[in-house]
C-alpha cells in the first residue's frame, strides 16, 4: 500500500541526500569528522586490542586539529563585510 502526500511533490531520497550535500561547506564537513573520528576510534579499539583511553586519547586529538583549523587557521570570514 502506498499513500500519496497531500501538497508535496514526490522526492527520490537520494535526490535529497545530493542537494543536502552540494549545500555543505566546509565548516559542515569538518564538523562531521569530530563524530566520525570517535566512532573509528570505538571500533578500532574493540577491533585492534588497543585499550579505549588510548582511542580516544588519539580520537580528541583529531578532534583539536579538526577545531583548531575551522577557528584558528582558516577562520570563516564576513563575506558581506568587503
Amino acid at each position: 500500500m502506498h499513500e500519496k502526500t497531500i501538497g508535496r511533490p514526490e522526492r527520490d531520497p537520494f535526490e535529497t541526500l545530493v542537494d543536502v550535500l552540494a549545500a555543505a561547506n566546509r565548516y559542515d564537513f569538518l564538523l562531521g569528522i569530530v563524530p566520525v573520528a570517535f566512532a573509528v576510534a570505538l571500533v578500532a579499539a574493540h577491533v585492534l586490542g588497543v585499550s579505549m583511553a588510548q582511542a580516544m586519547l588519539v580520537a580528541a586529538i583529531i578532534g583539536v586539529f579538526v577545531v583548531v583549523d575551522a577557528c584558528y587557521r582558516n577562520p570563516p570570514t564576513d563575506q558581506g563585510s568587503r
